[in-house]
């Protein structure tokens, strides 16, 4: 597999948690480059550059630390 071929599988998602988590959950949790908002009592992770089965394994990773998972968006 060329590096070409493994990129075009990536893709960037957003994923909105309820509640709120910090910048060391995010460092210890999520792919580098992850970005943090906070807004009200919901957080969004964002610009999660990850395939398919990379991003299914953060959402089981994220579901087994008790994070409530309201939106996957890609």
């Amino acid at each position: 597999m060329t590096v070409s071929t493994k990129e075009q599988g990536l893709r960037a998602y957003r994923i909105t948690l309820r509640g709120r988590v910090d910048e060391e959950f995010v460092a210890a949790y999520c792919p580098d480059g992850t970005l943090l908002t906070c807004d009200g009592e919901a957080t969004r992770l964002c610009n999660i550059c990850a395939d398919q089965s990379a991003i299914v394994g953060l959402m089981r990773h994220l579901h087994n630390l008790g994070c409530t998972i309201l939106a996957l968006e890609s």
